[in-house]
């Protein structure tokens, strides 16, 4: 019994965590059963089957295999914009006034809106368009991060780059950098999920049978009344953002120490 307490108190975090996921799943059958439409919304034996047949379907991996390098491009180009409006942003003051504006604007304005002003101006090649919007939503998110470490520079080290020459290559590359680099990364870390959130909603909202993705095969499930596959590629989406939160966790907390 002693041994049964010591393990629950050393993994009440985690025994929690299981008892919301199981809490989670009961409600779901309760709600099923009360509906009681396994068309409109599906009951756990239903909602399995439509996970497996899915994992069976090619088009669930293409789906996700464009949507995720769409995000990962925005997230490159992102994450070197980032670094270079930045750095100039840490050394003058005055641009990173002169910035701010638009980076707020880009922080402000709701995305839906963003997706249909781009649609407007990339009808004709909606790629560049969901790419676009979700650079527009993750951009903010990281420059401000390589801010944050310019901003979080301690006194001795800016008093030493003074002496040193602050706008010297050698200081920036030796000091400045490996000093800033690491907040640029934690933001760039978490902008993953977010990033991948905006894609499937680009994709939805811009309901264009050219571009291919999460997001259009929920569209597709939906329009066919499929809602029990439309909640199993939801499911999917949820168990990749579990494993790519398990895989980055370590890395989180190395880079906020």
């Amino acid at each position: 019994m002693k041994g049964i307490g010591s393990f629950i108190k050393k993994n009440k975090k985690f025994l929690l965590e299981i008892l919301g996921i199981f809490f989670i799943v009961i409600l779901y059958e309760i709600i099923a059963l009360i509906i009681n439409d396994n068309l409109i919304f599906p009951d756990l034996n239903h909602l399995f089957n439509a996970l497996f047949e899915s994992l069976r379907n090619v088009s669930t991996y293409s789906a996700f295999g464009y949507s995720f390098l769409r995000t990962f491009v925005s997230l490159i180009a992102s994450f070197l914009l980032a670094f270079i409006l930045g750095s100039i942003a840490g050394y003058f003051k005055g641009f990173r006034y002169f910035i701010s504006p638009l980076i707020n604007l880009m922080k402000l304005v709701p995305t839906p809106c963003v997706v249909y002003i781009i649609f407007l101006f990339f009808f004709k090649d909606l790629e560049i368009g969901s790419f676009i919007v979700t650079f527009i939503v993750i951009f903010p998110i990281m420059y401000e991060s390589f801010i944050a470490g310019h901003d979080n520079l301690s006194e001795s080290i800016q008093m030493s780059l003074r002496l040193e020459g602050y706008y010297k290559p050698k200081s920036f590359f030796k000091v400045i950098l490996p000093e800033t680099f690491p907040f640029l990364l934690l933001g760039a870390t978490n902008s993953i999920a977010l990033g991948i959130k905006v894609s499937i909603m680009s994709e939805i909202l811009l309901n264009s049978s050219s571009l291919w993705g999460i997001g259009r095969l929920i569209y597709v499930y939906r329009n066919d009344s499929d809602y029990a596959s439309m909640f199993a590629i939801v499911i999917l989406v949820i168990i990749v953002f579990i494993i790519i939160d398990l895989i980055l966790y370590p890395i989180k907390r190395k880079l906020q120490k």
